[in-house]
């Protein structure tokens, strides 16, 4: 299991909505919107129980900005 959640403190019990991006072996990409930390990596282990190469991301700064503002035109 990789993850890219580079902040010292654990996120688990934090119950603020972010952004995740998962990517999968082949190169398919998914975006999780709205999603606290604790329930992306109970969705995130249902998906990949054996470690099978999927890749965890938070989406944060100019790239969740320019997500959410995409998000928004699209309304």
């Amino acid at each position: 299991m990789e993850h890219e959640m580079k902040e010292g403190l654990p996120k688990t019990w934090d119950k603020t909505k972010r952004f995740y991006e998962i990517l999968y072996p082949d190169g398919k990409k998914e975006i999780w919107k709205d999603i606290t930390a604790r329930d992306c990596l109970t969705k995130y282990e249902n998906l990949d129980p054996y470690g099978n190469g999927l890749k965890l991301r938070e989406i944060v700064g100019n790239e969740l900005q320019l997500l959410k503002v995409m998000d928004n035109s699209q309304k």
